[in-house]
């Protein structure tokens, strides 16, 4: 840095900072300095071109062992790496759309799925009317209602699947994958007014006038909740299995996924299987202690548990879809792997005010500002030529029209060569993620 003191630079920005010279803690200033100025401090340093290239073929050597190093180094990276990805390749297959035929296979799957959860919790439903309409308890109302909920949820979600894998067209460019969000808040929201509200207000009601009868028929309720919670538990275990799978193709913590995964309907069926577990347990319990003391008010108080425990998932589920809506940037550490890769490249000086936006369970959008070397791309382009030929026809020009059209077609092939690594840049991402299925690198 002494040698160039004094030297004009341009500084370049950091990936994550929109505005220049500002630098994070752990980051360094990187500056672009002009070649011609940077020749001519050598110079007047070593004195002579002969001592100033004898320096740098010295520097160069040093170089050179390093990059031995480190290519052996990566070699061994790079075997290791391969074969872990081939291993958990071996464990699983790959969560991501591969394609229009893969994508429906898989929501067709998913509908499978959720039309099961709605047979299973709409047959739950009428047992459990059933039961309240034979034993009159508060707890069990508010479970019956709890399971006619999840029924509308499934049924959110399923319509949500469907509607998502409509084509994109010139409204919706980008296809209609958010439309999984926006049906998975809409039963949010029903969850928290229709079954988290009345459940409570006829648990408070209840309290104020208790008109449970303490017979035997508390014997049917009871077996409605054993025959609910094995089904309940059941399907619990199966949506905490998927979860699991799906973090793990995702490549993210358990508890990162749950809260900022990409995948609504999965984390919308965990919370409601969970909610159902601790509701049957909430109202087993107010039922028991009011069978066995033969006051009410334990099961009103199951009634507003249960409500409340809605009331809990359903903020869940809006807050969670709200985020989605609103726009979320992909994984941090997806996206700084990304950067590292495109910063390695030769033809790439620096990556500048990076963004990406999660369009879908599937589709993630990618924006960076890249600047170039010239030199690289110029040295590309020429690989390309046979520059005798060009240096020929270079001589042969007479005119200033010939020169003209000369430098015209010139430029046209540069910018066709810079195109191209544009293209190869966007190769690499959506190679190294799939799910970044839209990119857009702008030039500096």
């Amino acid at each position: 840095e002494e040698d160039l003191e004094g030297i004009p630079y341009k500084p370049l920005r950091d990936a994550y900072e929109q505005e220049q010279h500002v630098f994070p803690a752990g980051h360094y200033e990187r500056r672009l300095y002009p070649r011609e100025l940077v020749v001519k401090r050598a110079l007047q340093k070593y004195k002579t071109r002969l001592n100033m290239n004898r320096q740098s073929k010295k520097y160069a050597r040093v170089e050179e062992e390093e990059d031995d190093i480190a290519d052996a180094l990566g070699s061994l990276l790079k075997i290791l790496t391969e074969e872990n990805k081939a291993i958990k390749k071996r464990k699983s297959n790959t969560y991501w759309y591969q394609n229009e035929d893969h994508k429906r296979s898989q929501i067709i799957s998913s509908l499978k799925v959720v039309s099961f959860s709605i047979t299973t919790n709409l047959a739950v439903a009428l047992l459990k009317f059933g039961s309240y309409l034979y034993t009159g308890s508060a707890s069990m109302l508010s479970e019956a209602i709890h399971s006619v909920i999840d029924t509308m949820n499934q049924m959110f979600l399923a319509f949500g699947l469907i509607y998502s894998f409509k084509k994109p067209h010139s409204d919706h460019p980008y296809g209609f994958d958010k439309a999984r969000y926006v049906y998975a808040l809409i039963s949010g929201v029903s969850i928290f007014e229709i079954g988290s509200v009345y459940t409570i207000t006829h648990g408070v009601s209840q309290l104020y006038n208790p008109s449970l009868a303490f017979d035997h028929s508390f014997t049917t309720a009871y077996a409605v909740l054993l025959f609910t919670a094995v089904i309940e538990g059941w399907s619990l275990s199966f949506a905490y299995r998927q979860a699991k799978i799906q973090s793990k193709m995702e490549g993210v913590s358990f508890s990162h996924y749950i809260f900022k995964g990409y995948e609504p309907n999965t984390i919308a069926v965990l919370a409601e299987d969970i909610a159902a577990v601790l509701g049957v347990i909430i109202a087993g319990t107010g039922i028991g202690l009011s069978a066995y003391t033969g006051n009410p008010m334990y099961d009103a108080l199951g009634s507003i548990g249960v409500g409340s425990l809605l009331g809990g998932m359903a903020v869940f589920i809006i807050v969670r879809n709200k985020d989605a809506l609103i726009g979320r940037s992909m994984n941090s550490t997806k996206q700084r792997v990304i950067v590292d890769m495109l910063e390695r490249e030769e033809s790439v000086l620096s990556i500048n005010d990076v963004k990406t936006m999660v369009e879908g369970p599937s589709y993630v959008r990618f924006k960076a500002e890249v600047f170039f070397n010239s030199e690289v791309i110029t040295k590309k382009y020429l690989d390309t030529l046979d520059t005798s030929s060009l240096l020929e026809e270079a001589q042969s020009l007479e005119t200033e029209a010939d020169m003209e059209n000369f430098m015209i077609d010139q430029n046209q092939r540069m910018v066709d060569t810079l195109a191209l690594e544009v293209d190869r840049l966007e190769f690499l991402i959506k190679r190294k993620y799939p799910e970044v299925r839209h990119v857009d690198l702008e030039l500096l």
